[in-house]
């Protein structure tokens, strides 16, 4: 009978999670809806402890009274984990594979999307390996780096380009003076850099897809989602690469069964993909865009 009892309150407890995520959607436009349970639980779970809610519905009337409790739930609910070069084997094959690739092709530009790029931290160090590269073989070609977050305020501080004499510790020497200035405690991205990257908002769940890309990055994003959405994301994505174009995700990522054919394995380690011509895979779904 307990065992009973549990399974009844643990349903009515994520049919009230459902609930609270879809009344935040349609009040704020904030789309949770189809991220892993076992996340939002976890994440809401501080908010409803820090506000003394026992349930979801107890909660709903703490945002009903206090609307700037919405902002701490987007805080709470946004995921902001990052650092330069963050896992080595990712960015070993961006130098060592993806960029001498992009920068050997007939093509004179480089188009590049950072996809949830928090504070910045990717981008950037994206751009610092195509300027070593283009250095050293001394040749220009025209960069676009799009990077996108959902969260405004952490675009703010990647555009600002400041960081902690912390952040850049593990950044080889050479490259600090390179490409940062001394700013105090802190160091500024140089203005050369910045101009390499368009910081802008964007949720992938909900808004429209770039175009024509030769990488996308998206690493440590798709593990807070459910599969259905996982898979809507990477068919987005698979459709806004160039024919060759890469995909790099995250150590924990891989793409869906259901998607086996739309991307070829370069790297496993590094998780790093390559597209697969649409004409190519039997699979067939409607490409207008909206």
């Amino acid at each position: 009978m307990m065992r009973k009892n549990k399974l009844i309150n643990e349903t009515r407890s994520l049919n009230e999670l459902e609930w609270l995520m879809e009344r935040v959607f349609q009040k704020r436009g904030f789309d949770f809806r189809e991220y892993r349970r076992n996340t939002l639980i976890r994440r809401i779970g501080r908010r409803l402890k820090a506000r003394s809610s026992k349930t979801y519905k107890e909660y709903a009337d703490v945002l009903d009274k206090d609307p700037g409790e919405y902002d701490k739930l987007f805080n709470d609910l946004t995921i902001n984990v990052t650092s330069f070069f963050r896992d080595q084997s990712a960015f070993t094959a961006l130098e060592q594979v993806v960029i001498p690739a992009l920068v050997k092709k007939e093509a004179k530009n480089i188009r590049i999307w950072s996809m949830g790029c928090s504070t910045g931290e990717e981008p950037y160090s994206i751009a610092i390996l195509l300027m070593e590269f283009l250095k050293q073989n001394i040749k220009k070609m025209d960069i676009t780096i799009l990077a996108t977050d959902i969260d405004p305020r952490a675009l703010k501080n990647a555009m600002k380009g400041i960081f902690s004499n912390k952040a850049v510790a593990d950044i080889r020497p050479s490259w600090v003076e390179k490409y940062f200035i001394p700013a105090g405690n802190n160091f500024s991205v140089r203005p050369e850099l910045k101009e390499l990257i368009t910081f802008q908002t964007h949720d992938m769940v909900s808004d429209p897809f770039y175009h024509d890309f030769d990488l996308v990055v998206c690493r440590n994003v798709l593990i807070y989602f459910m599969l259905p959405l996982q898979i809507r994301v990477l068919k987005c994505i698979h459709k806004e690469l160039k024919q060759g174009g890469f995909l790099l995700l995250g150590k924990a990522e891989q793409p869906a069964a259901e998607l086996n054919g739309l991307f070829s394995c370069v790297d496993r380690n590094a998780r790093l993909y390559r597209n697969i011509p649409l004409q190519n895979t039997g699979i067939e779904w409607n490409r207008k865009r909206e």
